[in-house]
């Protein structure tokens, strides 16, 4: 390993999943994870452009330099209107005999422990980050919100019912926040990372998050806005947000169902055929959302009361969609769909 050049080193370095394994083997790896370009290729390689800067801020004063930003930058990370906001709002760090003060005269103050994401980011790396902002975008506003301004425009305070017109409506101006603006949500929160909560003890997440991920409710609203208008996703693409079927990938093939099966149906509710599904899923699958067996098993038994009425179309238009990868679950669902269905018609028959 010692007689590879470097910059197989860092192709190689690209590629490992926690590099903190490899570091530790020698010093020759070492001195490859210090490297800014074997940083930088390996940080978009796992998180995509479009979250490449986020990330790198994330991680903190250890592994983001302004060498690995400008080297970000030259490799097309995309910085976004939305993310310069962001930064503006949570960079910088507090003062802490200011807090002391405070506590010593018995001032409430919500200053909690957990640090915001970019608080102890360096100022030659936010001046950098402001400066190449400023030379994208026309407008940089950075006392704005673009998450707030899309939630309006795509109409979030308003029912599912009303809101596809509103959206339509202002289609134009969306398109100019993601093309022009690059608007680009924050990454959603994994699932084994919890949300924090006001320190007053509040059950709402706080906005902005301190570890920088956007909230189950700023996720919910971007995954809204593509179910009524799926094209929003082509118009991410066209910036370079790859990620984004990935991203909302659960909550979209779900919300979905939901619309099919929904939890409250009117009066005049049908129960949708198999094939009526099956076109309203690939419409999603050519934009680039896929039918996981997680999602499958979600859906199973998020539909599990009412699994007598839904279950025949949708469990058919799984098992169609996925043919011979079927899950069990599945198979044995739909077995027993079908003998509660027979028992149900002979009862019927004897009345």
């Amino acid at each position: 390993m010692e007689t590879l050049c470097n910059e197989l080193k860092v192709e190689i370095f690209r590629y490992v999943l926690t590099p903190i394994a490899l570091v530790l083997l020698n010093r020759n790896w070492y001195s490859t994870s210090q490297d800014p370009h074997a940083r930088a290729e390996w940080i978009i390689y796992k998180y995509g452009r479009a979250h490449a800067l986020f990330h790198a801020i994330r991680l903190g004063n250890h592994f983001v330099t302004v060498e690995v930003v400008q080297i970000l930058l030259a490799k097309k990370a995309i910085i976004s209107r939305y993310f310069m906001q962001r930064l503006m709002i949570q960079f910088g760090t507090y003062d802490p005999k200011l807090i002391e003060m405070r506590s010593r005269y018995n001032i409430n103050t919500d200053i909690p422990k957990e640090k915001p994401w970019a608080s102890e980011l360096p100022l030659p790396i936010f001046i950098k980050l402001l400066a190449e902002a400023s030379n994208e975008l026309d407008d940089i506003a950075i006392r704005g919100n673009d998450l707030e301004l899309f939630h309006y425009l795509t109409a979030g305070a308003l029912t599912i019912n009303q809101a596809p017109a509103v959206l339509l409506e202002n289609l134009k101006n969306i398109e100019d926040l993601i093309l022009n603006k690059k608007f680009i949500p924050f990454p959603p929160r994994p699932k084994d990372t919890p949300a924090y909560k006001s320190p007053s003890g509040g059950a709402t997440e706080n906005y902005p998050s301190r570890d920088g991920y956007e909230n189950n409710r700023q996720v919910n609203l971007i995954s809204r806005a593509i179910l009524i208008h799926p094209d929003l996703v082509i118009l991410w693409k066209k910036i370079g947000y790859n990620e984004i079927c990935s991203d909302f990938n659960e909550l979209v093939v779900e919300g979905t169902l939901l619309v099919c099966f929904p939890p409250s149906p009117p009066n005049n509710w049908v129960c949708p055929s198999t094939e009526i599904i099956i076109e309203k899923l690939q419409k999603l699958f050519k934009l680039g959302f896929r039918l996981t067996d997680k999602i499958i098993e979600d859906s199973i038994k998020l539909f599990e009361s009412r699994i007598n009425v839904v279950g025949e179309s949708l469990l058919n238009s799984f098992n169609k969609l996925q043919g011979d990868s079927t899950p069990p679950i599945v198979e044995s669902t739909l077995i027993e769909i079908r003998k509660s269905v027979k028992k149900t018609r002979k009862r019927q028959r004897r009345t």
